[in-house]
């Protein structure tokens, strides 16, 4: 008797230790492969946001919510979080360069420049101000914008940043630590000269032409049906037309990229005699599309966790099926596993625990954008979104498919610790690239993010597969999708544990 009280007694010192070990058992291949089966199938039909396939897998989904007994996210639409997009297709885009009262310089779409519009047909005449590479670094002393005033300007900036081309050249040094990803440098340059009251961006490269992907001038795109965000129409410029806007102005690209990379010279200035004149004409259809949400109430209703992944895909084009098994099935099928378990451990947690499938995320993050404008931040603390986007395949150059790439926010190394702590528990531990979210739109957790919200987002790899009629449920690794998700549930609870500790510090 004695005996079985101090096992009872040690069994309730250690309880926080079996929260998170036993409480909420890990997903196995069972929970999550028939799912990723059934949504990557033919049947639903690649899951392209605004075609039928995207309704049926939204209604399957939501019929797994319901069967794991999650509670529906709205009162009145249930599991469904409907919304609204406008599809924009470009008709007709000019761009013309105008030098003083005589000479006007008309470019030609097909050749000579391709644009990324806003959301609302536009059309204006402005001076143009070159604004070097666009950046703002004041750490390193440097600061393209200084002493110049853009607002109701058009700026024109160069690809990269100073000594990009030259690894060896101390700006290269100075700059690479800051941007690491040079694929989304020209996010940050377009929020930059948003701040700063510019109505149209404009790149060029000094050395190369800028190949364009669409020589025809048209355009599709997406955004929201009343878009919050603010944005400028964005311009891509061939080698000859830049030649157009700088030659009269004594301005020689090449030689101001050299000084940069050397001595981190600033070459800004407005261009003396020089508008633009541009226009770009919208024709735009609206298409009613839902996100799908159910969650597990916690003790405290006020502060929320999100588990989350996409679940449209490419659709049907030309006679094809984009199956879309690793994007995103995989994440998909990976959050309805974990909301299974959950359900299935009759736990009630410390907080919300909200499980969510994001539609039009292929359209630009739409529905993770849409459900962030919709948070009433002030009435729910938003804890971590957890984000799976790609979590089935390994890149080519991973041939032990052993790679997994975790995305925290900077300010977040209690969470890079949680997850590593969470892999070394594996049998075969993943080789993890932790990365820094910071700057960063790849997936949906960038609309987190973007409102300060700690993120975790999961990705094993691109492969040559990806967008392609090739991503079928045959090809996914399950083995792998098991352990990632064993990581994610387990970096959960660890991180419920610390944060319901009320004498310690909280994430």
């Amino acid at each position: 008797m004695v005996l079985r009280k101090l096992l009872l007694l040690a069994l309730l010192s250690s309880k926080s230790v079996l929260f998170s070990q036993t409480v909420v058992s890990n997903p196995s291949k069972s929970d999550f492969s028939p799912t990723l089966s059934f949504l990557a199938s033919d049947w639903m039909q690649g899951r392209g946001t605004t075609q039928k396939g995207a309704f049926m897998a939204s209604e399957y989904i939501a019929s797994m919510m319901g069967l794991y007994q999650l509670a529906p996210y709205d009162t009145v639409s249930g599991y469904y979080q409907n919304f609204k997009i406008a599809e924009h297709t470009v008709k007709k885009v000019t761009l013309e360069i105008k030098k003083g009262a005589k000479e006007t310089f008309s470019l030609s779409p097909e050749t000579d420049f391709q644009v990324n519009p806003t959301a609302q047909s536009i059309q204006k005449e402005a001076q143009v101000v070159f604004a070097g590479y666009g950046l703002s670094l004041p750490k390193e002393k440097y600061d393209d914008y200084k002493n110049q005033n853009v607002k109701d300007k058009i700026v024109i900036v160069l690809r990269g940043f100073p000594g990009h081309q030259d690894s060896t050249t101390v700006s290269y040094q100075k700059f690479k630590k800051y941007y690491p990803d040079t694929d989304n440098l020209d996010e940050i340059k377009l929020q930059t000269v948003i701040n700063k009251g510019a109505i149209a961006l404009i790149f060029v490269d000094g050395k190369n032409d800028i190949k364009f992907k669409n020589k025809k001038g048209d355009s599709i795109f997406h955004s929201l049906e009343n878009p919050t965000l603010s944005s400028i129409p964005v311009f891509k410029i061939s080698k000859s037309a830049a030649d157009i806007l700088f030659t009269s102005n004594s301005i020689s690209l090449e030689s101001i990229e050299k000084k940069a990379a050397q001595k981190l010279t600033v070459a800004s200035a407005p261009l003396k005699n020089t508008k633009i004149n541009f226009s770009v004409d919208l024709q735009s259809k609206i298409f009613a599309v839902r996100n799908v949400i159910g969650m597990i109430p916690g003790k405290d209703s006020s502060k929320t966790i999100i588990v989350g992944a996409h679940y449209d895909h490419l659709g049907i084009k030309n006679d094809s099926i984009f199956n879309g098994a690793d994007d995103n099935a995989s994440g998909t099928s990976g959050m309805l596993a974990l909301a299974k378990k959950w359900s299935e451990s009759n736990l009630k947690p410390e907080y919300n625990i909200l499980f969510a499938a994001w539609t039009a995320e292929e359209m630009g993050l739409l529905g993770s954008e849409y459900f962030v404008q919709n948070l009433n931040l002030q009435d729910q603390k938003i804890l971590l979104c957890i984000n799976m986007d790609m979590i089935s395949r390994s890149a080519p150059e991973d041939k032990k498919y052993r790679f997994l790439s975790i995305g925290t926010e900077k300010e977040t190394e209690y969470l890079k610790k949680i997850v590593s702590e969470s892999n070394a528990k594996l049998q075969n531990p993943f080789t993890l690239d932790l990365w820094e979210t910071n700057g960063h739109s790849g997936s949906d957790y960038a609309s987190f993010t973007a409102k300060g919200i700690p993120v975790l987002t999961f990705f094993s790899g691109f492969h040559e597969d990806y967008h392609t009629p090739g991503d079928v449920a045959s090809k996914v690794d399950l083995d792998k999708i098991q352990d990632v998700l064993f990581i994610i549930n387990h970096s959960l609870l660890k991180f419920i544990e610390k944060s319901a500790k009320p004498n310690e510090n909280k994430p």
